[in-house]
């Protein structure tokens, strides 16, 4: 974002497949998905977190606002875990690619701008500058 008062202004959705149902997240389960400590979803299906190119600016917001860490802080984390074979979730370069992997790849879960959002997903939830909002049926989200 190229100024901080712009990025408060910016609603991330998280985003599943249309055809999804019976994931009830909140942030702290959604950090635990894309830090890899949470696999698999209540119905044990694999999950699948995708994340935007680290030179996307809704990637640190996303990471700044969800895990509370800056680029650095989750390079150093990633090298890490490298050790111990476990591997960050995989990044696609914008938020169509993020949103049409989600919408054909069941148990994947990302994020795009709430503006992008199309018939293709459903939002789980809504992350803003001040907090979670749950998305309801039909509840869309873009100032």
């Amino acid at each position: 974002m190229a100024c901080p008062a712009c990025a408060e202004q910016v609603v991330i959705a998280v985003i599943v497949g249309k055809n999804e149902h019976g994931y009830n997240l909140d942030k702290a389960s959604l950090a635990r998905i894309f830090l890899r400590k949470m696999n698999h979803w209540s119905n044990r299906q694999i999950i699948q977190p995708i994340n935007l190119s680290t030179a996307h600016p809704l990637r640190r917001l996303f990471s700044e606002r969800v895990l509370g860490l800056e680029p650095d802080e989750l390079d150093e984390f990633w090298n890490d875990q490298y050790f111990h074979g476990i591997f960050p979730p995989y990044s696609v370069v914008s938020e169509e690619a993020a949103m049409r992997f989600v919408a054909e790849s069941p148990g994947s879960i990302g994020y795009i701008s709430a503006c992008a959002v199309d018939g293709r997903v459903k939002v789980l939830l809504y992350l803003t500058a001040s907090g979670v909002v749950r998305a309801g049926e039909g509840s869309r989200y873009c100032p």
